[in-house]
This record gives C-alpha cells, sequence and structure tokens, in this order.
C-alpha cells in the first residue's frame, strides 16, 4: 500500500510520504511512524547498527558514509527530511 499524500510545490501537485520512508520494496517506502527524522524505530536501529562502519545502511546503496553515521550523505538528507527522494 503506498502512503503518499498529495501537496503542491510550486503550484504543481506532489506526493511526498507520510510515514518512514525506508524503502519496503522497489515501489514503495515502508510508511511506519517515523521515530526520529523521517524513519521508524525498526530502521533506525538499522542504521545505529551500521554506525562506526563505512558502509551505508540504506538497501542496495554502494557509497561510503565517510563520517561514519550508519548512512552516507544523501541519505543522511533522506532519512531526516532534509531533502526529497
Amino acid at each position: 500500500m503506498c502512503r503518499l499524500r498529495p501537496r503542491t510545490i510550486g503550484g504543481r501537485a506532489s506526493c511526498a510520504p507520510r510515514g518512514c520512508v525506508w524503502p519496503a520494496n522497489c515501489r514503495n517506502p515502508c510508511g511506519s511512524r517515523p521515530q526520529q527524522g523521517r524513519i521508524c524505530s525498526k530502521h533506525l536501529e538499522r542504521v545505529r547498527g551500521m554506525a562506526g562502519t563505512l558502509a551505508c545502511a540504506w538497501p542496495g546503496c554502494t557509497r561510503r558514509a565517510w563520517d561514519c553515521k550508519g548512512l552516507c550523505s544523501f541519505h543522511w538528507k533522506v532519512a531526516f527530511g532534509l531533502i526529497e527522494h
């Protein structure tokens, strides 16, 4: 089930996830209630588990997490609502 809400950006209709933005499959985000930023507690634990390593916890991402926070710089911004994905 796609959990998107319509909204207007610059006079154009757009859709943004309301819940957790972590990908549940190739088409839809998880959609669970966000715990911190835009990700749920289950996926936040996955990110915390990868902290201290250079690997990005986001599924399928091959970028490096140079700051060792568990996510690459791009997915960090997506997970905490700094940019839309």
